[in-house]
């Protein structure tokens, strides 16, 4: 049968006692979980409002890539930090339409690191296809800069990016021989279909001449080109016409040549230089 003996008093003293050890140590425990909790939260707290580990501290964590035109002291002059600067005060968007509206980029993609804390910045440049020479010699204001008044470039899409947008430009690049003279922004919706057939076309040219909306006029090797009024339609055709007067160049005692009309192509027409009508 089961030992049902009453326990001594002094049992009872020692289990008391240990009991009272027991929750003194629970309490302690409880009171370090506490404290340590507290303190993990306020350490979390003062991190996110003091990340002294999520600072930019220069230039050299600002990360940037694909730009070959533009410089990176040009970018990073467009972002206007200030050092050091707090990564998440930085707004991607922001940056990247600061960008995009200052510089010949065509696409900017602004992204935050945090590991190590950096910036990175990708760009996708405008490529000049051709140089644009002012019609006019005045000097203005650089928020009053176009085709007409100062030197530039175009891209194949008929974006048109001041020179002086392209600072510090790599010396490894090669620029755009082709040149254009008269381009107006509303020239910009033709252009791509413009330089596409120039790029088709069988005699190299050298310049666009578009000052006059009455007449396109092309510099080529065999002289000045007339197109008249431009046409869409009729582009290809003209310069397809030049062909049959790449010969011109091998014929003796050829009169001088002001220059080709091919305003209509199915009738071409040579125009020669006042003298040698003289001579006539």
């Amino acid at each position: 049968m089961p030992d049902f003996a009453t326990p001594s008093s002094e049992d009872l003293v020692s289990r008391r006692r240990a009991l009272k050890q027991q929750r003194r140590m629970r309490n302690l425990q409880n009171i370090w979980q506490i404290i340590a909790i507290a303190g993990l939260a306020g350490s979390a707290i003062w991190l996110v409002k003091n990340p002294f580990w999520l600072l930019l501290q220069g230039h050299e964590q600002v990360v940037i890539d694909g730009n070959t035109l533009i410089s990176d002291k040009a970018i990073h002059t467009l972002l206007n930090l200030q050092y050091p600067q707090p990564l998440f005060e930085i707004e991607p968007e922001e940056i990247a339409e600061q960008v995009q509206t200052q510089s010949p980029v065509a696409f900017v993609q602004v992204e935050r690191r945090l590991f190590p804390p950096r910036l990175e910045i990708t760009l996708q440049e405008r490529q000049p296809v051709a140089v644009t020479i002012p019609s006019r010699t005045a000097s203005v204001p650089e928020s009053e800069w176009t085709p007409l008044n100062h030197p530039g470039f175009i891209d194949s899409e008929g974006y048109w990016m001041a020179q002086d947008t392209l600072t510090n430009l790599d010396q490894t690049i090669d620029l755009p021989d082709l040149q254009v003279r008269g381009f107006h922004p509303r020239y910009q919706s033709e252009w791509p279909e413009l330089y596409t057939a120039i790029q088709a076309s069988p005699v190299p040219i050298a310049e666009i001449d578009w000052r006059s909306l009455n007449n396109l006029i092309l510099k080529t090797e065999l002289g000045p080109i007339h197109l008249g009024i431009y046409d869409a339609q009729l582009i290809d055709e003209q310069l397809a016409t030049l062909v049959q007067f790449r010969t011109l160049q091998e014929t003796q005692d050829l009169p001088a040549i002001e220059y080709i009309d091919l305003s209509n192509p199915r009738n071409p027409a040579i125009k020669i230089t006042q003298a040698a009508e003289d001579e006539r």
